[in-house]
């Protein structure tokens, strides 16, 4: 049996598979700050739905799966630790000058820096130097180093970031250092460089080394109280965290590099997207997962998801390996104001899960996304959760009269232009991976996911010419669902600087380095795996570079194709990609093979597979007919106009393989709802997805 359960800001989703069966699945409140408390929850309600006790049920449970936003949070709110910086004596400044990373800002007068994490009182400087080499110019000064983290310890501070220049060739004093601080201090937080991202680029693996130590005590303090809650009610299995490189990992890893857990939630819905389109034969799809306080994109091209080595988390630099997510904050939960310039803004401010919207009942006064799809007749009030929540209309009106009367309109018009608004949000960041990225979102289907996406998705894929939305069968637990099928893997990555020529025939040299180095990284993935004791032929190792035209900047990850240590044959595949990939990116006639290659970095990713459910198949039984609406109710069916029309609802289990409806309608899930506008068709398909034909 394995059980997975996603955190969102607003609702914690649960997903249970048991022996060769189907998957079942539940949503209750989350419980912020004590996130733990939502998660006992959620295990209650699945043993009160399986006529059992939270003891029998954990006791049967081999695997828990588990998505947080735990570090996310942590980030965004600087909610985490104080942290001391540990840095090389004469670069005490790095931090604080970061890089000028512009944020869209074209004028420099008006760039800012990210408000840092550590401020310049808590950076201590060390005498030490390694060159560029690995070689030791400077050997490290162990009494000065103690006397560093003596001071940090007299101010109270309990976690370090370490981060020496060049550690990365050769980290013997960084190793020295949290050595030091651990018998200085055993119960302290160490994060060093060359474990958290052992990568070029000093401001991004110092930042990302802060980051680590920054949420790495709150994820050591929250995962502790999850397994001793889980241990004491019975639970003796695998507690597992999904990581932002998409594959599960132990508490014990994950902790320690725990800048790798911070798109922990949306990364599973990505892998649940890419395992539908293996179902359905579909490889380019665009992910759309719309919860309570903001919506995550992502892509998958060619079955592939879409990689990265550096994101952004609050302009905080994050260089990991991780699934390309781009999160934009506009969610069910998302506030709607009135800016100074007297325009309508939404989020990226939300109500979350406490007090959550106005409708909600549970003290929120603020306009919501939420609420503004109540007053448009979106959502039904009395079957909210299947009838398990109601929704209150009346506190919905009271919360959106003030933003109404300041704007000079009805509430049901202001209601509407939150509904354009926040879809044109969530629009322009499907165009950051795809236009901007030299790709065509037609091209592409549309995955919809999350709770709130159903009454969105059709919306956004229509301004964006898309011409079909897929909402998955378990749209509203969609991430959790993604724990159930995804591999445990560990990834590794270490910065070279080693050359193919054109063609991408490595030199000599290079061919040598890239070897020695892919085997090193091989040992240490090989070692995170045989923790859990997966048989040979269920492990998988993976190769990748980044690589640039040879003095160029702009570099793509291509994968290394062949078995065992790569050799020429998948280096000369390697270039041929990247070349394609740079020639869609910035333009046919672009690329310059003959100048020959940068090899930047080298990854290896260690993949454990687990079995994967079973697909399941929709009953066949009244095959194309079409379902009798359960009743009408008047709602927005032209997402360009403040009307409401009379619309007919259906429940989505009455439908069958094949069975349609034409837009404008309504279709009712237990735990999501789904507007099929004007213009549109909606069908089911054998695998009990809906699919919405846009545009027809």
């Amino acid at each position: 049996m394995r059980l997975g359960i996603d955190i969102g800001g607003t609702f914690t989703d649960i997903v249970l598979q048991e022996s060769g069966g189907g998957l079942r699945r539940w949503k209750t409140p989350s419980t912020p700050p004590d996130f733990e408390q939502g998660v006992f929850d959620g295990i209650e309600l699945v043993a009160d739905a399986l006529g059992t006790d939270s003891r029998s049920l954990l006791g049967r449970v081999d695997e828990f799966l588990h998505a947080t936003t735990v570090t996310t949070n942590v980030v965004l709110t600087r909610a985490g630790e104080r942290v001391a910086l540990l840095t090389t004596r004469g670069f005490g400044d790095l931090y604080q000058l970061a890089r000028m990373y512009r944020n869209q800002q074209r004028d420099p007068s008006l760039v800012t820096h990210p408000v840092p994490l550590v401020p310049r009182e808590d950076v201590e400087e060390v005498l030490e130097r390694v060159d560029y080499k690995g070689r030791v110019v400077v050997p490290i000064d162990e009494e000065g180093l103690r006397r560093a983290v003596g001071n940090a310890l007299e101010k109270g501070i309990k976690s370090f970031a370490v981060c020496f220049l060049w550690s990365f060739r050769n980290p013997e004093h960084e190793q020295l250092a949290k050595r030091v601080i651990l018998e200085e201090a055993p119960d302290a937080y160490v994060a060093t460089s060359f474990e958290a991202a052992p990568l070029i680029g000093e401001y991004e693996r110092m930042s990302t080394t802060v980051i680590t130590a920054f949420a790495g005590p709150e994820l050591r303090a929250y995962t502790g109280k999850l397994l001793s809650g889980l241990r004491e009610r019975g639970f003796e299995g695998q507690l597992l965290l999904m990581k932002s490189d998409g594959g599960l990992g132990s508490i014990e890893n994950t902790v320690t590099s725990a800048g790798q857990t911070i798109y922990s939630g949306p990364v599973a819905g990505v892998l649940a997207s890419r395992a539908l389109g293996e179902e359905s034969g579909e490889g380019n799809l665009i992910t759309f997962d719309m919860g309570g306080t903001s919506t995550d994109v992502a892509l998958i091209e060619d079955g592939d998801v879409r990689s990265t080595s550096l994101q952004f988390l609050d302009r905080q630099a994050l260089a990991t390996t991780m699934v390309d997510v781009t999160t934009v904050g506009a969610g069910g939960g998302s506030l709607a104001t009135v800016g100074p310039d007297g325009a309508m803004r939404v989020g990226p401010e939300s109500a979350g899960a406490r007090p959550g919207p106005a409708c909600y009942g549970r003290g929120g006064t603020e306009p919501t996304v939420t609420d503004a799809n109540l007053l448009l007749g979106l959502l039904d009030p009395e079957y909210f959760l299947g009838g398990d929540m109601a929704l209150d209309r009346e506190a919905a009106e009271r919360a959106f009269a003030p933003l109404a009367e300041r704007l000079g309109m009805t509430e049901v018009a202001a209601a509407a232009g939150v509904f354009r608004i926040v879809n044109a949000l969530m629009a322009d960041a499907v165009r950051l991976r795809t236009v901007f990225a030299g790709l065509d979102p037609r091209a592409f289907a549309l995955v919809s996911f999350g709770g709130a996406g159903g009454l969105h998705c059709a919306s956004v894929a229509r301004e964006l010419g898309m011409s079909r939305v897929i909402v998955p069968a378990l749209a509203s637990v969609f991430s959790a669902s993604g724990l159930i099928s995804t591999d445990l893997a560990y990834s590794v990555a270490r910065s070279t600087k080693d050359l193919l020529g054109p063609g991408g025939v490595p030199v000599p040299d290079s061919a040598t380095s890239m070897s020695d180095l892919f085997e090193q990284l091989e040992g240490q993935v090989r070692g995170s795996l045989d923790v859990h004791s997966i048989p040979d032929e269920r492990t998988e190792i993976r190769h990748s570079v980044e690589m640039a035209y040879a003095g160029q900047s702009l570099h793509f990850e291509v994968d290394l194709v062949g078995d065992g240590t790569p050799g020429e044959e998948s280096f000369a595949r390697a270039a041929a990609e990247f070349d394609s990939r740079y020639a869609a990116t910035y333009g046919t006639g672009a690329a310059a093979p003959e100048n020959g290659y940068d090899v930047k970095t080298c990854r290896v990713m260690g993949v454990g597979k687990v079995p994967r459910p079973p697909v399941a198949q929709a009953d066949g039984e009244g095959l194309g007919s079409t379902p009798l609406p359960v009743g009408s109710r008047r709602a927005l069916a032209d997402t360009d106009s403040v009307e409401l029309t009379e619309m007919p609802v259906y429940r989505a289990t009455d439908f069958n393989p094949g069975s349609r409806v034409t837009g404008p309608a309504i279709v009712e899930y237990t735990d999501s709802t789904i507007l099929v506008p004007c213009r549109c068709d909606a069908s089911l398909d054998g695998f009990a997805n809906l699919q919405i034909e846009v545009n027809r």
